[in-house]
């Protein structure tokens, strides 16, 4: 056991020239860096006084790190090479902050980013009763058999039945904790006697090649939705920028109707959140909506329609009042709308968009556009 007085140094190695997948650690995951997705996990393990560093070779990648509320450590270039194995990049990272013997060093891999808060809420726990190691695995129940000269020999002499087998328990990759002392002592993320966490098959892939890295992303948006509230973190969002058609107002080409609907909880959501002093800015790829007598009794006075650059003109908006574009959350739901979901850190979905647009949005919502999508919106942000 190590003293009750040890912090927690969460450690992250974000390495940039990833030979493989060209970027690896930057490809979006639900519209956030993957390597960002061990940030907030850190978040969600540490205490007040606990450490999260990421270390690169890669400066742009230490300024996102740090956006994000990370610690940015510079690696050296003997320290960067595709051979260079994770534990001496940990060791040069507890050394330089002179980590004291009795704090654990946690190593987040961020090609691991699909974490639930299940599997981390047994890992705090285990934290917080100051277990000296641990590692996250997978229980697998396989009849493994190797390969002798060209033939495939079984690893067993008589076959079990499945629910008989006692399985056995795979390293994922994905999360690892060892004492500093330990550490230092045998130069290993993980002690010999430790803690096993087992997580699910979604868990446990790893973004290591360009067809896992494409699972990934196919079912990063239903799997991070537990994580929406941690993704918007504390922005200070003044500024909520809606498409029509589909966010605000039911979406005309699906229902084959030329009436928009509108949510009355959405009208009133608004009209409350206009009053506490937030910005509402609409825009449309449509000629003209029909519904500017609403927009005006919510109290929206900025709108754009016949937008053929959504991007530019959202811009243009926000530098005409001065609005900083982290204080903004863009709510988009079709193509015309991709370029803003990628641009701004706060961007979100509802749930019936454009799959390539949920894809690449920070937050997908649970409601329809035009039933709730906006009033969900704003409760996120808590505004």
């Amino acid at each position: 056991m190590v003293s009750s007085k040890s912090k927690n140094i969460f450690i992250i190695p974000a390495r940039s020239g990833s030979k493989g997948i060209k970027n690896k650690n930057t490809k979006l995951i639900s519209g956030i860096e993957m390597f960002v997705w061990s940030i907030i996990h850190a978040k969600f393990l540490s205490n007040k006084n606990d450490l999260i560093i990421v270390t690169s070779d890669s400066k742009k990648y230490l300024q996102i790190a740090e956006k994000w509320g990370a610690t940015p450590f510079l690696r050296s270039p003997e320290l960067s090479g595709d051979k260079v194995f994770t534990e001496p990049v940990m060791l040069d990272v507890l050394k330089e902050i002179e980590a004291p013997a009795n704090d654990k060093v946690i190593l987040l891999q961020p090609t691991s980013p699909l974490r639930s808060k299940k599997t981390l809420n047994i890992i705090k726990g285990h934290l917080n009763k100051n277990v000296n190691s641990l590692l996250t695995v997978k229980h697998t129940y396989q009849f493994e058999w190797e390969k002798k000269q060209s033939f495939g020999i079984p690893l067993y002499n008589k076959r079990p039945r499945r629910q008989d087998m006692r399985g056995s328990f795979i390293e994922n990759g994905s999360v690892y904790m060892n004492s500093v002392d330990n550490f230092f002592m045998n130069n290993n993320r993980v002690d010999k006697k430790a803690i096993l966490v087992s997580s699910s098959e979604i868990e446990s892939i790893e973004a290591d090649n360009i067809e896992e890295l494409e699972i990934i992303k196919s079912l990063s948006g239903k799997f991070n939705k537990q994580w929406k509230k941690e993704v918007i973190g504390n922005k200070k969002i003044n500024t909520l920028v809606l498409d029509i058609d589909g966010v605000f107002a039911s979406n005309i080409k699906k229902t084959n109707s030329n009436e928009r609907n509108y949510s009355t909880q959405d009208s009133n959501a608004l009209t409350n959140f206009i009053k506490s002093g937030g910005n509402v800015f609409l825009i449309s790829s449509e000629k003209e909506i029909h519904s500017q007598k609403l927009f005006k009794k919510i109290g929206i006075k900025n709108f754009k329609f016949n937008s053929s650059n959504k991007l530019a003109d959202v811009k243009k908006y926000l530098d005409g009042m001065k609005i900083n574009y982290e204080n903004v959350c863009f709510v988009g739901n079709d193509i015309q709308d991709l370029e803003c979901i990628k641009f701004f850190n706060c961007s979100a979905t509802p749930i019936d968009s454009n799959p390539k647009v949920k894809m690449e949005s920070k937050i997908q919502l649970e409601a329809e556009g035009g039933n709730g999508a906006v009033l969900e919106m704003l409760r996120l942000l808590k505004l």
